[in-house]
């Protein structure tokens, strides 16, 4: 299930937002082997850049001095101050090119997009990188860190790529995680000891239906703590529910 484009914004200050000169000389320094394919300017108001990396094309538009991106919507934060406030920004957007339509949610292009947009992160102004699937804005630092670890074999980044709050219940519920997974994460009341409780066994299990795949009939699994949980996916397949075992 993907309903939500594969999209990531980055925040400038405003009056920071770099235009295509700039990209080109980060990555000529960079050692990044990023390369630019094809340049989008002339009359077209959003002047922007086809970006290649490991094979695949994408495309980043909102570069000055063309017109810039429209602001993504932030549920939300990590690693932010509450200071940070839309209204003194400015977007560029990084996402697929046309030609990976059809395969946006596959784990090698969102890594290679994450990673790309982690070598854009040294431009100058950034004040925060936007993954729109959660609605989630993160700080420079904490999404290139966070990027890093899971490229290099660590678990699911979770805390960033999807956002998780509590229902009226008292339940924990994901948002986002539906677009690696085709499945939203609900930790049921009974287990919600404490947010940073309930916290560790939805990233466990969001990082579980990373690598293997939706829940399709009740199943036991090992929580953060060592006890069991038992894990069901709902009538309509569209979410897991965990419950004590």
């Amino acid at each position: 299930m993907e309903s939500v484009a594969a999209r990531i914004s980055l925040l400038f200050e405003a009056g920071r937002r770099p235009g295509i000169d700039d990209v080109r000389t980060l990555l000529s320094q960079d050692g990044s082997g990023l390369i630019i394919s094809h340049v989008h300017s002339g009359t077209d108001a959003r002047h922007g850049v086809e970006l290649l990396a490991q094979g695949l094309a994408f495309d980043l538009t909102g570069l000055a001095p063309g017109t810039a991106d429209a602001m993504p919507p932030c549920l939300h934060r990590f690693d932010l101050s509450d200071g940070c406030d839309s209204a003194d920004l400015e977007v560029i957007t990084l996402q697929p090119g046309h030609h990976l339509s059809g395969g946006t949610t596959m784990k090698p292009v969102v890594q290679t997009m994450m990673n790309v947009a982690g070598a854009l992160c040294p431009l100058d102004g950034l004040v925060a990188v936007a993954w729109h699937p959660a609605s989630s804005w993160l700080s420079p630092a904490y999404f290139a860190s966070m990027i890093r670890n899971w490229l290099e074999g660590g678990i699911f980044p979770a805390r960033g790529l999807v956002g998780l709050e509590l229902s009226a219940d008292g339940g924990l519920q994901s948002e986002g995680a539906a677009f690696f997974t085709g499945q939203e994460v609900r930790v049921e009341p009974e287990l919600v000891e404490s947010t940073a409780s309930a916290t560790k066994i939805a990233v466990r299990l969001i990082d579980h239906l990373v690598e293997n795949g939706p829940f399709e009939a009740v199943e036991q699994m090992v929580g953060p703590d060592g006890r069991m949980l038992k894990v069901m996916p709902s009538s309509n397949q569209r979410f897991v529910r965990i419950w004590g075992g």
